[in-house]
């Protein structure tokens, strides 16, 4: 999470930005394209937010301060007037806003908001609140296009939501991963609304799990409507993890899948909503629809998943209620790992655990990495499919707790490297234990059977003390493991999915 050192950051972005620039967006054409025409009321917060962080990645803006920045932005806009700032458009459901009109004033509340801060004697004491957020866990992110024309998946992390909305309540954290189909408008207006629409929930502080079943259920009434209105024809599948300090929130709806891993061992957590599950196959059938197969099972012969936001053409069949879990967290937490079917359908979720765990022990705790490893695994065993991959790791699992260098002070003489096996392992510990009593103790130390060789010693410092990656060639590869590629980047989307084809970068 955001240190002193990403404060900092922050505020030598938000000097340079005033420095280079003035307090309203001066030139003729918006930078960024605006797709949508029109928004309702319900929907002006969740796009202006988007549009803010989508403009401010751009200005390279750090992350989390462009996350905290861009909900106030949207808060100020979403308080003004719409019917005496903006050009209304009226429909059988209401008065609607000129999108173009009001994206246009969130650029200038880009430079009005920062141009305000940066005057002021300090930042506004809820960006530290937020960015200096003491956090047991940390997720990292990889995205990428594949094989597609289009790039359809979207993800979020917010380490805390509660502290960004400045609402009451200990800390949640929320990450999410969203496989569009048919097109982005669904999988756009989910990573838009989503999460506020669970956060308006009268149950969010105290039923997390029934607030997130509102707020898919709302999520899909308001886009469903807006598809009617506007003819639109998308759907997409969506997979929410909400992290307090006590438990674990998952609420899902189509073929996306979470799964956890306690004591670096795969714990289901979920199951998909496929049309070949029997319960779904009823539903189906008992609403007068049908499910075929045509190179998968699908529904009414169109749809491979079952449930999903959207797909309006296709309601009752595909339900947008989604299935909602909870789990006690019990201290065993390693990890979770959240991604769409594209890596799904090339890697079990056992085996996915068993690539994570592996890598962490080979390489140390790197969120990002982790993630990109496991796209980049997926595409090379085949998936045809966008690939998105979170992993939210947990400070204080017994996986990261393993990797973590010790204190000087409570190190051992013999530094035993992350990954060796045990034999070596035992010898390790053994010379370590002969030798701290050869200190205490003027008898000579035990030596090691003659006839087993001990390891090298030699370890090589790391920027976070971790051991140094080694090479391919001098380690065992489980499993049949390729080489990770180098070029697995996220397209049109920042590490943690906040800009997207909807809001294109020129």
């Amino acid at each position: 999470m955001a240190s002193d050192e990403e404060m900092e950051g922050a505020v030598t972005w938000l000097k340079k930005f005033c420095t280079d620039n003035t307090d309203r967006y001066e030139k003729e054409e918006n930078p960024l394209r605006v797709v949508a025409y029109y928004v309702a009321s319900q929907e002006i917060m969740g796009a202006c937010m988007n549009w803010a962080a989508s403009y401010l990645h751009k200005l390279e803006c750090p992350l989390n301060f462009a996350l905290v920045l861009s909900y106030h932005i949207a808060k100020e806009v979403e308080l003004l007037d719409s019917s005496q700032n903006f050009t209304q458009h009226d429909t059988d459901q209401g008065s609607q806003t000129v999108a173009a009109e009001v994206a246009r004033c969130v650029f200038n509340k880009v430079h009005q908001v920062c141009c305000r801060w940066h005057a002021a004697p300090e930042l506004p004491y809820f960006v530290k609140e937020y960015m200096l957020d003491d956090h047991k866990i940390f997720a990292g992110a990889c995205a990428d296009q594949n094989r597609r024309k289009k790039m359809e998946d979207r993800h979020i992390c917010i380490p805390n939501l509660n502290n960004l909305l400045q609402l009451e309540g200990k800390r949640v954290s929320y990450h999410a991963v969203y496989d569009g189909h048919g097109g982005i408008d669904a999988v756009q207006y989910t990573l838009q609304h989503l999460h506020l629409n669970i956060a308006k929930s009268t149950h969010y502080l105290l039923e997390p799990a029934r607030a997130i079943e509102e707020g898919f259920i709302l999520t899909d009434k308001n886009f469903v409507q807006k598809a009617n209105r506007e003819n639109l024809r998308s759907g997409t599948t969506s997979v929410v993890i909400m992290i307090t300090s006590t438990h674990l929130h998952v609420g899902w709806v189509g073929d996306s899948q979470a799964i956890l891993a306690r004591n670096s061992t795969h714990i289901d957590i979920m199951t998909p909503h496929k049309p070949d599950r029997e319960d779904e196959k009823k539903r189906i059938e008992d609403l007068g629809g049908c499910v075929v197969w045509f190179g998968a099972w699908r529904v009414n012969g169109t749809l491979s998943v079952s449930r999903a936001i959207g797909d309006a053409s296709h309601k009752p069949y595909v339900s947008g209620q989604p299935d909602v879990k909870s789990l006690l967290l019990d201290g065993t937490e390693d990890f979770v790992v959240i991604a769409c079917d594209g890596l799904w359908d090339v890697i079990p979720p056992w085996e996915a655990v068993e690539l994570v765990v592996d890598y962490v022990k080979d390489f140390g705790v790197d969120a990002d990495a982790t993630a990109k490893h496991l796209v980049t695994q997926a595409v090379d065993r085949g998936s045809q499919d966008n690939v998105t991959v979170i992993i939210v790791f947990f400070e204080d699992g017994p996986l990261v707790t393993s990797c973590r260098p010790q204190k000087e002070e409570e190190s051992a003489i013999f530094p035993i490297p992350i990954a060796v096996s045990p034999e070596a392992r035992a010898i390790l510990e053994r010379l370590d234990r002969s030798v701290r009593g050869a200190q205490e103790s003027p008898e000579p130390a035990a030596k090691p059977p003659p006839d087993q060789e001990v390891p090298n010693m030699e370890t090589r410092a790391t920027t976070n003390g971790s051991r140094p990656p080694t090479p391919r060639s001098e380690r065992t590869t489980p499993r049949g493991e390729t080489p990770q590629k180098q070029d697995c980047i996220s397209r049109g989307v920042t590490p943690h999915g906040l800009v997207t084809d909807t809001a294109e970068v020129k």
